[in-house]
């Protein structure tokens, strides 16, 4: 296994893990690319934790039956358990034009870097939003593991002293990255890789955005029509 560390030249910070070279049909063949970048300025995320504050007693009164936490362990009182029921990205909110642009962006960088910019797909997007008080935490979960499987994403809003642990998708490996929570830092992750959250140790709530991106073939799913009339079109990736 290789470890994948790399500052790209537009302040991107690329982690993750490739695979050796197979030398048999069998042997594993990976490359998992998580990358991190600043996009909102203090004052962003400050217009960002007001307002998310604003609309989490609102969007747990209109939603009142949860969708479950997602494996997170915030249970079924959180605003993350309402997370099929609403998509943040279509409020009516003067910086989330921004964030659907630098979700593109990252994505097609991402496409760039492993070797992917001839695949042409238009993306759909659904987002939610986490509100972690004192001594809440998450589990270790994921987003997705299927064959429409590609990214998720997560926005530090707010934070003191959290990070975010990213784990290797098999199993029986120990490798992780403990990446301290930044603020205005967009996360992109294979929706694959496991993830968890340290508990928050301050009064102040850890407030985070977060989502996935899907490739139109989800849409196809028959059984997920709920999360589909939620998803926002993003934008084209491929020449």
């Amino acid at each position: 296994m290789i470890e994948i560390q790399e500052n790209l030249a537009d302040g991107t910070l690329l982690y993750g893990w490739k695979s050796e070279p197979p030398l048999t049909p069998f042997a594993p063949d990976y490359k998992y690319y998580i990358s991190e970048k600043k996009i909102f300025s203090e004052k962003e995320c400050k217009e960002w934790n007001d307002y998310l504050l604003q609309q989490e007693p609102i969007l747990l009164d209109e939603f009142r039956t949860s969708s479950g936490d997602g494996y997170t362990g915030l249970g079924d009182n959180s605003i993350t358990s309402r997370y099929s029921h609403f998509n943040l990205l279509k409020f009516d909110f003067h910086l989330i034009p921004k964030l659907k642009t630098e979700i593109l962006n990252g994505i097609k960088s991402i496409l760039s870097i492993s070797g992917n910019t001839d695949w042409q797909e238009t993306l759909y997007t659904n987002s939610w939003f986490n509100v972690l008080r004192q001594g809440e935490s998450m589990n270790a979960h994921t987003h997705g593991f299927h064959m429409h499987t590609l990214y998720g994403f997560h926005l530090t809003i707010n934070a003191h002293e959290t990070f975010t642990s990213y784990y290797h998708p098999i199993k029986f490996r120990e490798e992780s990255f403990h990446v301290p929570n930044k603020i205005g830092y967009l996360t992109l992750f294979p929706s694959d890789i496991p993830h968890g959250v340290s508990p928050n140790k301050y009064e102040t709530p850890r407030i985070t955005l977060a989502g996935d991106i899907f490739p139109s073939t989800w849409l196809d799913e028959e059984h997920e029509p709920l999360k589909n009339e939620n998803l926002v079109e993003i934008g084209i990736c491929g020449d």
